[in-house]
Order: structure tokens, then C-alpha cells, then sequence
């Protein structure tokens, strides 16, 4: 029974070798592919909001709260079961709503879903 499972054991490793030598792989989702994606990337415009600039860009959902408007949705990617969209400005998530952040010519904006 022993030798039986180290003979499947040995010919499954095999396989997925004789695989990827042939340049396919079997998919596999790592951790980054699954926790943080780029949704929309864009420049940001002098005296425009994150949020109008995306608006003008996309098809945009949101919602309101005290905190001001919630991205919900952009191109049919959604919040929901544990991830959110977030943006990002140069690289940094923003710590300001992106109905209040005023970007400048050359930033670059990136919203990504993000698992939390």
C-alpha cells in the first residue's frame, strides 16, 4: 500500500513537471491575484476629484453615507464578500474620500479590489 502511494505521489509530480515544461500550468490563484487587483487605472487632472475623474470614465455605482460617497461598483466589479474597492494615489491608499481628494496633472489613480 506504501509503495502504491509513493508510485502516485511519483507520477503526479512527474506529470505536473512534464506540464510546465510544455508551458502549461495548472491554475493556481495565489494570494496576490485574489487579495489585490487592479480594477481602473487613470492620470489625475488638475482640480478634479478622484471620483469625477472616474466617474467620466467609468460606469460608476454608488452610495451615500456621513462619510460622502461610497464607491460600490465600477464596470460591474463590486464590494461584497470580504472585498472592497479602494484607490490609490502614486501607489498609497488615499486616506481622503475620493469625492474630496483633488488630484494633480501626472498622479497616477489606481482602484483596486482588495480583500479585507
Amino acid at each position: 500500500m506504501r509503495r502504491l502511494k509513493s508510485a502516485i505521489v511519483f507520477f503526479f509530480l512527474l506529470w505536473l513537471i512534464a506540464l510546465s515544461a510544455c508551458g502549461h500550468r495548472p491554475a493556481v490563484r495565489t494570494p496576490s491575484s485574489v487579495t489585490d487587483r487592479i480594477v481602473i487605472a487613470y492620470e489625475g487632472e488638475e482640480g478634479k476629484t478622484a471620483l469625477a475623474i472616474l466617474k467620466s470614465r467609468a460606469h460608476v455605482r454608488t452610495t451615500t453615507s456621513q462619510l460622502g460617497e461610497l464607491v460600490e461598483e465600477i464596470n460591474g466589479v463590486n464590494n461584497g464578500n470580504g472585498y472592497y474597492l479602494i484607490y490609490f494615489v502614486n501607489g498609497t491608499k488615499a486616506n481622503v474620500g475620493a469625492g474630496n481628494y483633488i488630484t494633480k496633472n501626472g498622479e497616477k489613480i489606481e482602484w483596486r479590489l482588495i480583500r479585507h
